[in-house]
Parts: C-alpha cells; structure tokens; sequence
C-alpha cells in the first residue's frame, strides 16, 4: 500500500502538540510493515533535520493560486531513519519565518509586540490553506505525469488544518479522481473551541481555497465554513482518536465544547470511526536514560521504583539550586520556576507528588483544579502539586499565585522542556487529568509508563483508564468531586501502598501489551483502509 500522510506537525521534524506523536508513530509503523510511507509536512524555522538523510532540497518548484495571486512553493525530501519513510518538506517564506507550528513563541513578540506569545499565527488560514494546495498541487503533478503507480491509495489528513485536502484534490481535476483509486481519510484529532481551523464565511472560505460556492455552503456551521464537514462532502471517511470521542462527537449533547459539529454530525448521520491513539513505550522507557531522558532508570512493570525516588531527589536538589542562584541548570532551560519545593531529600520519599502536565488551558479543566489544590494542601500536609505547562494567560497568572501562596507545597513550571517535563511527571505519584473533555489523552499513557498513576474526569479517550485497575476514574468534573477523588486516592497512597505497587506495574504492563503502535495499526488503521 502506497500511503500519504499530511501533517503541520510531525515528532522529531516539527513538534506542537499530541498530534506530532500520531503523525510520527503512523508513518514509522506502516513503513516498518513495509508499506510506503510518505510524510507531507511545512518546513518552519523551528523545524529540525537530524534525522533526515539523503536530504534534496528544493528538487521541484511550482505556484499555486491563493489569495487572489500566485504563490511559489518548492519542495524538498529526504528519509526519516528511524521507521525509513519519505519526507516532503513544502517549503515557503511564510513557513519558514514562523518559531512555533501554530503560535508565536516569546522571542516572536520581542521582535514584535502584536505576535503575542501563545497566540494564534495572524495568518494561519492563509498557511492552513498554501499547505493544503500544495499538497493537492504535488498530487496532480504526479498525475499529470502519468505515473500512476507512484500514485496513493490512501492520503491520511491530520486535524482540521489538513481537512480540506480532499476537497481541494478533487476539486482541482475531476480527471484526477476519475482516473485513480486513491482513497482519503481525515483524523479528528480535537473538535473542541479553538480547533476547528474555520472559515468565519462562505466568502473568505472562496478567498483562500477558490472551491465552488455550491461546495462550501454544504459545510456551513452556524455561518463559518468547517474544513470537517468539507472532508465528509468530499466523500472522505472520517475517523478520530478514540472509540468513546467517536460517541462523543455525534451525540448533540455535545454541543458546546464541539461548537456544535456534533449537532450537524448527529443529524446528517456522519458516521466517525474511532481508533483509540498507540504509544510508542519504548519512546519513554524509563528502563533506558537515553531514551527516558531520566537521570536514574527504574522498571514499574518489574515493581522496581528505587530509581524513581532517587530521579525525585535529584529533581529536589536541582529545583534547590535554581532557587539559590541566578543561573540555572539546563533542565529548565525555557522553564520559568515559580514557588518551590522545601522538601528534605531525608523526607521527600514519604511525601505524596501529584503533577499536571499538559496545556493550560480551560478545556484541561485546569480552574477545577486550581480551585481543588488548597483543600486539599489544607488536609494533607504531605501533599504536594508540580504544575507544568503554559497556555492561556489568565489560568497561568491562577497558577502563579497560587504557587505563591502554596510555598513549598506548589511548583508551577510555566514553559517546555521535554526532559524537565517528563522528569516533574516520572517524580511523581499520580498526575491528575481534569478534562472537560478529551479526545484520546496521551499524559496517561506517559503517566503509566513511569509508574505516574493517572487521576482522570472519566470523558472521552481517558476512559481507556481503568478504574482502581491502571488508574482512578471519577465522574462529575467539579471541585467537589475532584477533591473527593484525590483525597481518596492520597488515602490508599498513605494506608495501602501494596494496593498502589500493584496498580502501577498492571498499569505499566497494560500499555505495554495492548496500546502498542504497532498493534494499533496491525488491529485497527489497516483493517480500516482495507475495508472497501
């Protein structure tokens, strides 16, 4: 099978969000199987090529039409190594100037005050759109040569941003899609506020893609033109992260946090197919420092933690002395560190860690816990909260003061560094996941395979959890609830610790065995392509 893969962001090339982790893990997976992989991708400032080779930039040029002119676009390839797929860089000015893959990064707003850090790209339709058509361009390139067997069965597209491939394919040769046999899917990656990469009319969605009026008006959503519901007219199947998010996203009740496409999905009777997301363990191995980026190896499956309780002693002793001088360590390196942790190194084996990792945003349900932290550092003297992650401004000044007025009891760490962050997750542990909703939820997995036990709101994709078994699960998602949960749990941590060892190496054991890559896609993703 020839596959394509179109994705803004992609692990180890260009890295955002847990969509860079799908992209990588389907390309690597499908080519170890022998398929034909070939990953489209933009080529941004940030992007990184240590693991290309045989790269040959620029080996083709062309123009596509947007926005009323004529842009030229070149492309580049090469090899990824791990996993030995094909790698097409769309290479662009507007690309190539951008920090971060969707936001501007700090040092964009040093340079300039309107690009505000965290902020969305002012012009991200009119990248959304140029990766699109060069995509569909390089398709009817290859068609025009009339070298059909280098032409795809399958082009995968990954979240709304790459939604309107199909379309844009289709509709820039009828010959095209009448002479081949190639067949398109789009992954919902997440439906929630902010994620929808709309056009806000039918006129600005002609502005940028130049498909039919006809087209777009069938993929209206309370007036913005949704690249989803284009994909589904296209006669693209629909798929997305998890099997409970593909109930989710048809259920009208869902309204709100699908700024309601599960209405418009529920009455027009889209079906969604859904495939929970893999992990590639061996990633994050805690076993091996060179992959884990820990300092000390340990094995949860095995029930050996020594090393975890000596990772959270040099985490304490490296969090001492960033507090004490001005320089700090390179482990946090695009950290800011706000409160502390006066834990003694004696005493730090007997206390209870709980961390967040992740986006700090309102979707993570991040105000319930802010809200949930004081009650219960006001109950449990031996408790303690590492916060890590930046996102909207507000909930991030909350965790701030809260960090303040916590001392010794909260640590906000407030930017990324992969090997800080997976540190403040492996020290801990439980880390909890207050979710409005979530698609699929990738910090659980990361949580269970550093012997991290993962306190969930029991929504979406984080129902793979299973309850009292490789995680804890709780129903309503408010501060109530969530500080009955945790109190419950900081409970069997303190009287039944043999009950937790267990949970961790079954939790640990589970990812392993059954949300492997390479079973999700041997069980799942080509069983879908398959199906005719």
């Amino acid at each position: 099978m020839k596959l394509w893969i179109a994705s803004r962001e992609c692990a180890e090339i260009s890295e955002a969000g847990g969509v860079k982790n799908v992209t990588y893990s389907l390309c690597k997976e499908f080519s170890l199987l022998k398929h034909s992989v070939t990953l489209f991708i933009p080529s941004y400032k940030c992007t990184t090529f240590d693991y290309i080779q045989d790269f040959q930039p620029d080996f083709l040029t062309t123009e596509v039409a947007l926005c009323n002119s004529n842009q030229k676009i070149t492309y580049s390839k090469g090899i990824f190594k791990e996993g030995n797929f094909n790698v097409i860089f769309v290479n662009h000015p507007s690309f190539a100037e951008k920090e971060g893959i969707y936001t501007y990064t700090a040092n964009e707003q040093n340079q300039n005050p309107e690009h505000i850090k965290g902020h969305g790209h002012t012009d991200s339709l009119f990248l959304d759109v140029l990766f699109q058509k060069a995509v569909a361009q390089y398709y009817k390139i290859i068609f025009e040569q009339k070298n059909k067997s280098q032409l795809p069965d399958i082009v995968h597209c990954q979240d709304a941003s790459t939604a309107c491939i199909p379309s844009l394919v289709k509709n820039r040769s009828a010959s095209v899609v009448a002479n081949t046999k190639t067949r398109f899917f789009v992954t919902i990656h997440n439906a929630g506020p902010a994620y929808h990469h709309y056009f806000n009319n039918i006129d600005e969605a002609q502005w940028y893609t130049n498909l039919p009026r006809i087209i777009l008006e069938k993929a209206q959503n309370n007036g913005k033109v949704e690249p989803f519901l284009l994909a589904n007219e296209s006669g693209a199947i629909l798929t997305t992260v998890s099997e409970e998010y593909a109930k989710e996203l048809i259920d009208p009740h869902n309204y709100a946090s699908t700024e309601g496409l599960s209405s418009i999905f529920n009455e027009r009777n889209i079906q969604i197919a859904g495939i929970t997301n893999g992990i590639d363990a061996d990633r994050y191995n805690p076993e091996d420092t060179n992959v884990s980026l820990l300092p000390f190896s340990y094995s949860p499956k095995n029930g050996k933690l020594e090393g975890k309780i000596e990772n959270r002693k040099y985490f304490l002793e490296q969090i001492k002395k960033a507090s004490e001088s001005s320089s700090k360590a390179s482990l946090f390196d695009d950290i800011k560190i706000f409160g502390e942790l006066n834990d003694s190194l004696k005493d730090c084996e007997n206390l209870i860690y709980i961390a967040y990792h992740g986006r700090i945003t309102t979707q993570k349900g991040i105000a319930v816990l802010n809200q949930s932290i004081p009650t219960i550092l006001n109950n449990f003297e031996n408790v303690r909260f590492i916060i890590a992650g930046q996102g909207e401004l507000s909930l991030e000044n909350e965790l701030i003061n809260l960090s303040e007025k916590h001392k010794g009891k909260v640590l906000y760490l407030n930017g990324y560094n992969k090997a800080c962050v997976r540190l403040s997750t492996a020290i801990c542990d439980f880390i909890v996941l207050p979710s409005y909703f979530e698609p699929c939820g990738l910090e659980d997995f990361i949580g269970q395979i550093f012997g991290t036990l993962p306190i969930a709101h029991k929504t979406g994709g984080l129902n793979k959890i299973k309850n009292n078994k490789t995680g804890f699960l709780y129903s309503q998602n408010t501060q109530l609830s969530l500080i009955a949960k945790l109190s419950e749990v900081v409970a069997i941590k303190m009287y039944n610790p043999k009950l937790i060892n267990k949970m961790i190496k079954t939790a640990a054991t589970t990812v392993e065995n059954e949300y492997s890559w390479k079973k999700v896609i041997k069980n799942k993703y080509l069983k879908l392509f398959e199906k005719k």
